[in-house]
């Protein structure tokens, strides 16, 4: 309980601002030379390796020995022996902006600059012997080889594994799921069962945060482009599954490695959003509540009947792996949407704001808040949730923003040059501060909101008006970021615009 104590009450959060570029050449080696590094430099300029060197500077991460050959920034967290998970925001190996343009990947993915920095520092505080999984459960239809490849991920092992024969490193795809697309549409699906050797079901009961939606009786939880079979299986007033690999529950430590992003369907991705990807069925995790407002719905706003039609087709095309049938459904709902937009003037991006990709999504916060309470309160020696867990995890978050991305993210994102990297061990308190660094208003944010008000398993043992910043010259507190305009302001995704900018509310805390 000691390591979960600390995370909750923690409240301070380290950001540092770099050049917004990454270093383009694999393995990503520092173009600086430090006391504590002893292999090869680059002749590439590596402003990701810098700041993350930074960040754990001003955090205050083994103070006494920085600036020597001894400084070992992680030794308070990692002992040599543990077995470290690396969660990376690995969503996709492609930007589904493409038929719009954008080919970018540096605002879509952890880069693998970050990725190799922190590798450097796991390594140092291991002293040799241990085990790192990298690992994460992107999208169904997602190469994972290309995305491997973009990251650059063969190349930083061979270099780490040259310095650092003794720790083992494995690198996971957590899918059970596979999706095969053809011409912009699922045309297959495999599926894996899960196996209880490797896989665990942890169950917050009663205290999931999807309880009171379930209490009326009359909710259909749902996520794009998946059968509602597993969802009812999984979710019920009685019980709330999650889905996740045992190597992740039972390490040692946890280090949060999220892309800065905003998101149509949660408003930003960042530290909480991003321990979504440890599940390994997206069917265990409510998207959105079927239909609109007027019917009971999250999913998408109010519309004529034919908005309600296509949504109807794309729900029974939704159930079906492959097929004819499975074909002339996807093509009905194109079709009914083409209509939308010669007869309605609907615009073409609005389907993007279905499957809950909305403001008024109230399902997919709880789910998010969930999968944190879940992961956090999991008791490593009893194998359940526990309100004082014997054996906690040790967690660590940190945030990738040397680019971040905006507009119709977190699968099309425009890059948004922001230089940060920050650093925190409470993933609430870090949510809290890109959220104001995008130029949000928090308070619009529902899994930031909500999550200090959390009274069983919280995440949070203090107020946003708690939070210390430090790093930001003038910065140190969340008002400060507002008041002296310390944001750059980021594009919310189409559903999200005129209701979570700071500046069009005119903010307030």
């Amino acid at each position: 309980m000691e390591d979960l104590a600390a995370i909750l009450k923690d409240h301070v959060v380290a950001v540092v601002q770099e050049r917004s570029k990454y270093c383009s050449t694999a393995p990503f080696d520092p173009s600086d030379s430090f006391p504590e590094y002893d292999g090869p430099t680059g002749k590439e300029d590596n402003p990701a390796y810098r700041a993350i060197r930074e960040v754990f500077r001003t955090l205050g991460c083994d103070r006494d020995h920085f600036g020597t050959s001894f400084w070992n920034p992680l030794g308070f967290l990692i002992r040599p022996g543990d077995t470290v998970v690396l969660k990376p925001n690995w969503v996709c190996h492609r930007n589904h902006g493409e038929r719009y343009g954008l080919t970018d990947t540096d605002s879509l993915i952890t880069h693998g600059s970050v990725l190799r920095a922190v590798l450097d520092y796991v390594c140092l505080a291991l002293d040799g012997k241990g085990t790192i999984i990298i690992g994460d459960a992107p999208i169904q239809d997602t190469d994972w080889k290309s995305l491997l490849r973009i990251a650059g991920v063969a190349e930083i092992i061979k270099s780490i594994k040259d310095r650092f024969p003794g720790v083992t490193i494995e690198v996971h795809d957590f899918r059970l799921e596979h999706a095969y697309v053809r011409g912009g549409r699922i045309v297959a699906k495999s599926r894996h069962e899960p196996t209880p050797d490797a896989f665990c079901e942890v169950d917050l009961g009663d205290k999931s945060l999807l309880v009171p939606l379930m209490q009326g009786g009359n909710y259909a939880f749902g996520v794009a482009n998946y059968p509602r079979t597993r969802m009812v299986r999984a979710h019920s007033l009685e019980r709330n599954l999650y889905l996740f690999p045992r190597e992740v529950v039972e390490a040692d430590v946890l280090i949060n490695l999220p892309k800065v992003k905003t998101h149509m369907k949660a408003g930003i991705t960042c530290a909480l959003k991003n321990l979504v990807g440890i599940n390994s069925m997206k069917d265990y995790l409510p998207h959105f509540r079927f239909g609109s407002p007027k019917n009971g719905g999250d999913e998408y706003p109010d519309g004529n009947r034919l908005w309600e039609f296509k949504w109807w087709l794309a729900h029974k095309e939704w159930e079906r792996d492959s097929g004819v049938i499975k074909f002339l459904l996807w093509f009905a709902a194109r079709a009914t949407g083409l209509g939308l937009r010669m007869l309605y003037r609907y615009p073409r991006e609005y389907g993007s704001v279905a499957g809950g990709g909305w403001y008024g999504n109230d399902t997919l916060w709880r789910t998010i808040l969930d999968i944190n309470r879940a992961f956090f309160y999991y008791d490593r020696e009893k194998g359940k949730v526990e309100p004082n867990p014997i054996r906690s995890v040790r967690y660590l978050a940190l945030a990738d923003g040397i680019v971040s991305g905006h507009k119709e993210s977190p699968l099309s994102p425009t890059p948004l040059k922001t230089g940060w990297v920050l650093a925190g061990l409470n993933p609430v308190a870090m949510d809290t501060v890109v959220a104001a660094l995008l130029g949000f208003d928090f308070h619009k944010i529902p899994q930031v909101k909500e999550a200090y008000n959390i009274k069983e398993l919280p995440l949070a043992l203090f107020q946003p008006e708690d939070i210390q910043v430090v790093g930001l010259p003038g910065i140190i507190t969340i008002k400060d970021i507002y008041t002296k305009k310390a944001f750059v302001p980021a594009e919310p995704s189409m559903g999200w615009k005129g209701h979570v900018e700071y500046v069009l509310w005119g903010g307030g805390i």
